[in-house]
């Protein structure tokens, strides 16, 4: 990361105790914000509290971007909560911090907020939208920003492409796309993930093509869009070809995503051995995305001893990674291996540690619900359980009626 000559002069200047001013002090964290550097912006943040500076908005700001940036959410919302001015600077800022981290308050905050949004708001509530996966939200939005005439900036249809994708939307996003008067990198790596993740393997094979003739240089994250299109869709040869073409046409040296994305694509196609021996030639050690990747495959077709191999080497790298045990687990399950598989429930237990809940969302009536399994903090969970056990009890019928039918076929 480059620091501009003034930053960095900024930040000598307050080491060595020169007096700080409201626009030095938004450039030393400014700085700090770009090199993700908390500890010296705490150490401005406590000259800023000792001169009095932390009621100016313009630091207020800083303050609040370099807490978001480095992941101190919770510091950033008391900050902007206790701060009787805001300006849209304010509400962009705590608004991006939230996409980030929490995007279901990002939309709470964007109900809340008293400005009107510009292009930058929008472009952090549609991506808030993508990762709650509320395509209906994200409609919303997107009229917003055509009344706004914001369809023409190039982050914001970027942002629209990447929503409308991971909401399997794909028309939505190829529509965008499209209309996009001018595109960068991100743009095509956007479309050609789109297509990968929901399944259109081939159309992000054809869009690379078309990235190419268009004379757009592609880099690692190109690749590892492609790469992973190819393997969402099976297309284990294609896949391996683009990796080989990165080295030898385009001249770059993967990097362990790279890897780590044709491992989980020659394993999920079952052709383990090909993966293992990928990992044993990489130019540096692989760490636990590239084991997971062939840990899970190992599960999906039941192959204990590449299992066992692959947790082995994940256990060195994070021994209280809980979710590597339990995979174990399923796997020696899996092989009625019941020894081993006692062994590591007992293992499990030993590390005193217990795999993080997953968080699901849905949107209904233009409302975002979250939970996880077995909550039963909502007010509507017995109504919940009441039409679960109509449905089971529904499946069940259709299925008896099926096996009877099968039975007088037969």
């Amino acid at each position: 990361m480059i620091i501009c000559p003034f930053s960095f002069y900024t930040i000598c200047a307050v080491q060595d105790g020169v007096e700080l001013s409201t626009f030095a002090c938004s450039i030393a964290l400014h700085a700090c914000t770009l090199v993700i550097d908390l500890c010296l912006g705490q150490q401005l943040h406590l000259q800023c509290i000792k001169k009095a500076l932390d009621v100016n908005l313009a630091v207020v700001n800083s303050l609040i971007d370099m807490y978001c940036t480095c992941a101190r959410i919770l510091d950033a919302r008391s900050l902007f909560d206790g701060t009787p001015e805001r300006n849209l600077i304010t509400w962009n800022t705590m608004i991006a911090g939230y996409s980030q981290c929490d995007p279901l308050m990002a939309l709470q905050l964007l109900l809340e907020m008293n400005d009107e949004p510009n292009c930058f708001t929008l472009t952090s509530i549609t991506s808030a939208c993508a990762d709650l996966a509320a395509l209906r939200c994200g409609k919303q939005v997107h009229g917003a920003v055509l009344r706004r005439s914001y369809s023409d900036d190039l982050q914001m249809g970027n942002a629209l492409v990447d929503m409308y994708s991971k909401c399997g939307s794909i028309t939505n996003a190829k529509n965008v796309f499209d209309r996009m008067g001018c595109k960068d990198k991100f743009s095509w790596t956007s479309m050609i993930a789109g297509y990968g993740m929901n399944g259109y393997g081939n159309e992000a094979v054809q869009l690379f093509s078309s990235m190419i003739h268009a004379g757009v240089h592609p880099d690692h994250v190109v690749f590892l869009s492609l790469i992973s299109s190819c393997s969402h869709a099976g297309l284990v040869d294609e896949g391996w070809n683009f990796f080989r073409s990165m080295i030898n046409e385009y001249n770059l040296q993967p990097n362990k995503e790279v890897y780590g994305s044709v491992v989980n694509l020659l394993a999920r196609a079952g052709r383990l051995r090909e993966a293992l021996d990928l990992i044993d030639t990489m130019p540096f050690a692989p760490d636990e995305y590239v084991w997971g990747a062939l840990l899970g495959a190992s599960k999906m077709h039941n192959n204990v001893e590449m299992g066992r191999l692959a947790a082995r080497k994940i256990t060195e790298i994070n021994p209280d990674d809980v979710k590597n045990y339990i995979m174990l687990a399923s796997i020696y399950a899996a092989g009625s291996k019941w020894g081993e598989y006692a062994f590591t429930r007992r293992s499990l237990r030993g590390i005193g540690s217990r795999k993080e809940a997953g968080i699901s969302w849905i949107e209904v009536m233009d409302k975002m619900y979250s939970f996880t399994a077995a909550d039963s903090s909502s007010p509507q969970v017995c109504l919940a359980d009441e039409v679960l056990h109509i449905l089971s009890q529904h499946m069940d019928d259709v299925g008896s009626e099926f096996c009877h039918i099968i039975f007088k076929a037969t």
